[in-house]
This record gives structure tokens, C-alpha cells and sequence, in this order.
């Protein structure tokens, strides 16, 4: 969001001098038109001013009006990451009788096998309704297996922060700074990242990718990042 970029410009260079020296962020985008990644040219997506913030530029995302996902994805360029960090700001606007739901994934090695972490507002379909819960799944040849369901509590139109990280087979989920839960036995040991939406309409921003060593706060863009969305899928 605006503020944090403010942020970063404000405490970019103390903060520097006391962070290790191989901390890195992969990629960071705030979505204020200096990124260098192509973002999916899909009407599910796209890239607007915030409701009632004209300020702020954020993504969004909007799956309401039909029966698909739309995932986005980082696999080329990135296949070989292991233990990193994916955080990211989520705001909930709009949703379904059954869904309210975002999703970050991590080490994913195709759009079929991933590592998905969703909080949700709602989810009253899928065999095992609930609301306020955020679901880890092993996507994988299994289908959607659930390994984590910890309560919680996500209001509409209320920004939220996620982060997820993943070191050697273990994943550690944070809600608004505060760890909610792990799992010890990720199959995959690197891959990509995105974002998952379906059945919703949620806002994104300040997506973060960083090294196991922390966030170096260079937020400028490196020659590794040019690279587009290696993925996108829209299926049932």
C-alpha cells in the first residue's frame, strides 16, 4: 500500500546497515507502474486505483460472476527456489453465497502441484464447510488435501497481511504478524509462487518475495525478475 512504500523509502538505508549482508528480496511489487513482470491480460485481473482510496494502486482480482479460478503463477525464472518467504496485503471486497477466499502459493512446480494457503471468510462448499478458517492444502495428485485449518477471523473490506514461508519441508503461516500455524511435510523442496482466487473479489497489495536470511528492501527491479507470469490457469 502507499504508506509502506513511504515506509521503505523513509528507513530503507538504516535499516540496511544492520541486516545481513545475503538478506534479498526476490521481487516486490506495490503495483504503482514499475514493476517489470507482465501481469496476466485476463478480465479476472487487473490493475486499478482502490475503491474510495484513489492514491493507491493495488490488483485485483474478481472471480464473482463465474464458475472458474484464476490462478496466477511464477515458474519460469523460478523453479529453483527453496526456502523463501511470500508475504503479501489482502483486502476481501466482494463474494459468494458459498466463497470468500484468497490464496498465496508456494513452491509450486506446475499449476497442478503447489503448496496453497487461503484464508477465507467463507467456504461452505467442498465437503467440509466452514467460515472464518484458513485452509493450507497439498495440492498434488491427491487433489486437495487439507493440512492445516486453523480458526480465524477476516473481516470484509478490511486489509489484512499474509505471510508464508517455507524452509527445507516445513511452512509457517502468519496473519497480521501473528503465526497461526505449520506443517512439517511439504513434498515439494522448491518452486514458484502466486496467487489464487476464486468464487471472490479481493484486492491485492505489496507482494513480497524474500530470501530465508529476511527482506533487504530493494524493492528496485533485478535482472532476474524479468520475466512474465509463467502460468495462468482458468479451469473448473
Amino acid at each position: 500500500m502507499k504508506t509502506l512504500k513511504l515506509c521503505f523509502i523513509g528507513v530503507c538505508a538504516i535499516l540496511l546497515m544492520f541486516e545481513s549482508a545475503t538478506a534479498e528480496t526476490l521481487y516486490f511489487d506495490d503495483f504503482e507502474g514499475d514493476s517489470e513482470l507482465e501481469w496476466p491480460d485476463v478480465p479476472a485481473i487487473t490493475i486499478e486505483k482502490e475503491p474510495g482510496n484513489p492514491d493507491n494502486t493495488v490488483l485485483v482480482f474478481d472471480t464473482r460472476n463465474d464458475q472458474t479460478n484464476a490462478d496466477a503463477l511464477f515458474l519460469e525464472g523460478f523453479e529453483d527456489l527453496t526456502d523463501y518467504t511470500m508475504q503479501a496485503k489482502f483486502n476481501i471486497i466482494g463474494e459468494t453465497a458459498e466463497f470468500a477466499a484468497i490464496g498465496l502459493i508456494v513452491r509450486a512446480q506446475s499449476v497442478t502441484e503447489y503448496m496453497l494457503v487461503e484464508p477465507a471468510r467463507k467456504r461452505l462448499c467442498c465437503g467440509a464447510p466452514r467460515e472464518n478458517v484458513l485452509n493450507v492444502f497439498e495440492r498434488g495428485a491427491a487433489g486437495w488435501p487439507i493440512v492445516a485449518d486453523p480458526d480465524i477471523d477476516i473481516e470484509l473490506d478490511k486489509w489484512h497481511e499474509l505471510s508464508v514461508t517455507v524452509e527445507d519441508k516445513k511452512l509457517t503461516v502468519s496473519l497480521d504478524g501473528k503465526q497461526i500455524a505449520d506443517y512439517g511435510k511439504v513434498p515439494y523442496p522448491k518452486g514458484g509462487f502466486g496467487i489464487r482466487e476464486w468464487r471472490s473479489q479481493t484486492l491485492i497489495d505489496d507482494v513480497e518475495i524474500y530470501d530465508k536470511d529476511g527482506s533487504s528492501l530493494a524493492v528496485e527491479a533485478q535482472d532476474k525478475l524479468a520475466v512474465k507470469w509463467g502460468a495462468l490457469k482458468a479451469s473448473q
